[in-house]
């Protein structure tokens, strides 16, 4: 077997002060609106944010919800940061596994928000450009939800 990976670095300035951002993140509910593609669906079966703490997730296609995410929590600094392990799979079986960091600057135009994933991907190489472009289209929708 063949282990693709990658490490996928993407940031973007938000307009919003840290509080909002931070909010729309800690907030699983909101989190489950604007991170995901249009025409797909997320949802949080639980969500523990805090160091120690872990999450889990079904996303895809509205009816099937194919995929699932398995988040621990490796340390949460309110506002600032969050570093977490995800594992998505489907039908049981591991597609990818990687480590992902969120951090959150304060900068003069609002936030500055970083998102690095170091990813493996045990189906080859498409699920590392599906995890650039979900982290990629993620970060445009927090602006978006932010924006109003």
């Amino acid at each position: 077997m063949t282990i693709d990976h990658e490490t996928i670095r993407l940031t973007r300035t938000l307009s919003a002060d840290r509080a909002s951002v931070w909010a729309a993140y800690a907030d699983a509910a909101l989190r489950s609106r604007w991170s995901v593609p249009e025409g797909e669906a997320m949802v949080i079966d639980s969500d523990d944010l805090r160091s120690g703490g872990s999450s889990r997730y079904r996303c895809g296609s509205p009816e099937l919800l194919e995929f699932v995410g398995d988040i621990e929590y490796v340390q949460v600094a309110h506002s600032r940061s969050v570093v977490h392990t995800e594992t998505v799979r489907t039908g049981g079986e591991p597609l990818s596994t990687g480590l992902v960091t969120w951090t959150f600057t304060e900068v003069p135009e609002g936030t500055e928000v970083c998102v690095t994933a170091q990813v493996a991907s045990f189906v080859g190489p498409g699920m590392l450009e599906g995890t650039r472009n979900g982290h990629r289209i993620a970060l445009e929708q927090l602006d978006g939800f932010l924006r109003g």
